[in-house]
């Protein structure tokens, strides 16, 4: 195909009107990811707390991974008041931002030396808030999306979602270096209003009606004209929750090689989440400044995974999902060994321009194509409380190597620790390979898949 047909159906993909909404809630999503996590790591670092204990630290954030518990209530209920105002999606979105404004104001009036036990409630506070305005988007993702359009609206999303920590994390290390970390975390708090901006303006998304799930909404109502029902009401929700968790997750085991499929979700990025734990703190140990960080890593590593998401989303288009993923991973495994050539040559501007944008542009397609991957395997029925489920198991891969990641670099040293990641990338790019040339699988779901009442 000539180059110019190339970047043709290029820009028809990328310019289609539904494009534009999916940008902005990525942005949205964006925002506070990075807050409690690489930016909270570099405060913690400065502050001088180990390597180890900032590895720990992840496991703070099990209520982001934990976010598929009230994924049905999110998807079937009202948040009070808000939902009847502006919508379903939207209520929820619009309180979970106000649970972060809460949570990062609180974080602002912490600190690692003096007040450690808040700093810990109100990170894990903000997780919270994070997992639920991650729920309440996700239908503004995929909502009216076809297959094919898979890729391209995760790139869409990715571009928002990058665009969104690029602004968390350049704005905030400049503050942090200019002024201090509280007052850092404090205009961010405020920052999370633009989120607000952007769902008031967005489109509610449709509702699937669904018999099983609809019971929570009859079980809310009955309620809340019988309050003297308590106690069948909690054992009436307590069955229906059970049967609203366990009924997504039997569909997708009804899936061929689905176990397989939960693995590649494990491992897949494992190693790409190790990196990225310990990226920055490697360039704080080989001698790099906040600032150059911010110059260097956050605002010219955010452009090259930008561009990165956007290749990533016109590969699956291209070549399908399974074929996207193998070659995305391969090369992003392949781009760990710029960290080993930098440890070698030490403190070099040149060298950390290199590294970041080889590991920025593999690391944003990385991305585009794992939640691609992610759509083709949910059912528009439970889409929100099946992406939950499936990024339960991705987070508690990441979570385990996160944590982990410190003490292993420890151990290791720099050097032997990026070139032990690329080790991590091969089983799951083993099985994305046996899948791609032995099996025929079909995305997304097929429609025969039927959950039995539980």
């Amino acid at each position: 195909m000539k180059l110019t047909a190339v970047c043709g159906d290029f820009l028809k993909t990328y310019l289609k009107p539904e494009i534009g909404s999916r940008l902005y809630m990525g942005f949205s999503a964006g925002i506070p990811y990075l807050l409690r996590l690489t930016i909270l790591d570099l405060w913690l670092k400065e502050s001088g707390v180990s390597n180890t204990v900032i590895g720990l630290f992840t496991f703070l954030y099990w209520p982001f991974t934990l976010k598929f518990l009230w994924a049905p209530f999110i998807e079937r209920t009202d948040f009070p008041f808000l939902s009847k105002k502006l919508g379903r999606r939207r209520g929820w979105a619009v309180a979970s931002q106000l649970l972060l404004f809460i949570s990062l104001l609180g974080m602002a009036c912490s600190s690692p030396q003096s007040s450690l036990a808040s700093l810990i409630f109100f990170a894990s506070l903000a997780t919270l808030g994070d997992g639920i305005q991650d729920m309440s988007l996700y239908a503004f993702q995929i909502d009216k999306t076809k297959a094919e359009m898979f890729g391209p609206i995760a790139g869409a999303f990715i571009f928002g979602y990058r665009s969104g920590m690029f602004f968390a994390k350049s704005v905030s290390l400049y503050l942090a270096y200019y002024l201090s970390w509280n007052a850092a975390y404090a205009i961010m708090a405020f920052s999370i209003f633009l989120c607000t901006f952007f769902v008031l303006h967005a489109e509610e998304p449709d509702v699937v009606p669904t018999d099983e799930m609809n019971r929570i909404e009859k079980i809310v109502k009955i309620y809340e004209k019988h309050k003297s029902f308590r106690f069948e009401f909690l054992r009436i929700l307590n069955a229906t929750l059970l049967e609203c968790l366990v009924c997504p997750f039997k569909m997708f085991i009804k899936r061929k090689h689905s176990l397989l499929l939960i693995f590649v979700i494990v491992l897949y990025r494992a190693g790409d989440k190790m990196a990225q734990k310990m990226a920055k703190l490697f360039y704080v140990d080989i001698g790099f400044s906040k600032l150059e960080i911010a110059n260097v890593v956050q605002v010219f590593g955010a452009i090259a995974s930008l561009i990165g998401g956007i290749i990533g989303g016109y590969f699956v288009k291209k070549y399908g999902v399974k074929k996207a993923m193998l070659m995305i991973g391969a090369a992003h495994a392949l781009s760990c060994f710029a960290y080993v050539l930098m440890s070698k040559v030490g403190y070099n501007i040149s060298m950390l321009y290199f590294t970041v944008f080889v590991e920025n542009i593999t690391g944003g397609a990385i991305a585009t194509a794992f939640v691609a991957f992610l759509y083709s395997l949910c059912n528009k029925t439970y889409a929100t409380t099946q992406y939950a489920l499936l990024w339960a198991f991705y987070e508690f891969g990441g979570t385990i190597c996160r944590a982990l990641s410190g003490a292993i670099a420890d151990a290791l040293g720099w050097t032997n620790f990026f070139l032990f990641v690329p080790i991590t990338f091969i089983p799951s790019l083993a099985i994305l390979y046996f899948l791609l040339t032995k099996e025929k699988l079909s995305f997304p779901v097929e429609k025969s898949l039927k959950c039995e009442t539980i």
